[in-house]
């Protein structure tokens, strides 16, 4: 899980509840995602922000079942 400061270089981000919707799940499965280091956060202004190509990386990986 990487929680650190957003990179200005880095694709969007998304919140918890849009990631959700993304996936297809609900916010409590994107949190466990982000601990067991599934996909990738940041902390912005306090905030967990998920990156989008860490999703689609995710998505793409077959483990979304």
């Amino acid at each position: 899980m990487t929680r650190s400061e957003h990179p200005d270089h880095y694709p969007p981000l998304l919140t918890v509840g849009q990631a959700a919707k993304h996936l297809g799940v609900g916010k409590q499965i994107i949190y466990q995602l982000i601990e067991f280091g599934e996909i990738e956060a940041f902390k912005d202004r306090g905030a967990t922000r998920v990156a989008m190509d860490s999703l689609d990386a995710f998505r793409a990986s077959g483990k979304l079942t």
